[in-house]
């Protein structure tokens, strides 16, 4: 085997390695699931940050666009209506890891992000 081969072998094998660091996602539900997001600030520091506050809207960026709706918890699910843009109802279950919080829909995940204190929305 010459160098090339061994390294783009090597390579693949690094790639296919599995990750050791260990995650412990836990199911949010209920109370816990109530008290999670009012103050806080749901991002993934590029692409979007939503702020959810305990009157039960959000506002936030997505791709650098305004976004806001209101928010919700029914039974074990959040969920939320986008008023900007418009949207339908949309519900999730929740796991969280940390600050890590996942948000999935038919057991696949739809959202993923660090949960943190909201930050104040910039005057207009």
């Amino acid at each position: 085997m010459n160098r090339a081969a061994f390294l783009v072998v090597l390579a693949f094998l690094f790639l296919c390695a599995p990750v050791s660091a260990e995650e412990s996602w836990k199911a949010v539900k209920g109370a816990s699931l109530r008290g999670l997001l009012p103050g806080k600030e749901l991002g993934d520091d590029v692409h979007y940050a939503y702020r959810f506050r305990s009157d039960g809207t959000f506002a936030g960026t997505e791709m650098g666009k305004d976004v806001r709706g209101t928010w919700r918890v029914t039974g074990d699910e959040i969920c939320w209506t986008w008023s900007r843009p418009r949207g339908a109802e949309e519900c999730y279950t929740v796991e969280k890891d940390g600050a890590a919080l996942r948000m999935l829909r038919g057991g696949s995940e739809a959202w993923y992000g660090t949960l943190k204190p909201a930050r104040q929305a910039p005057a207009r």
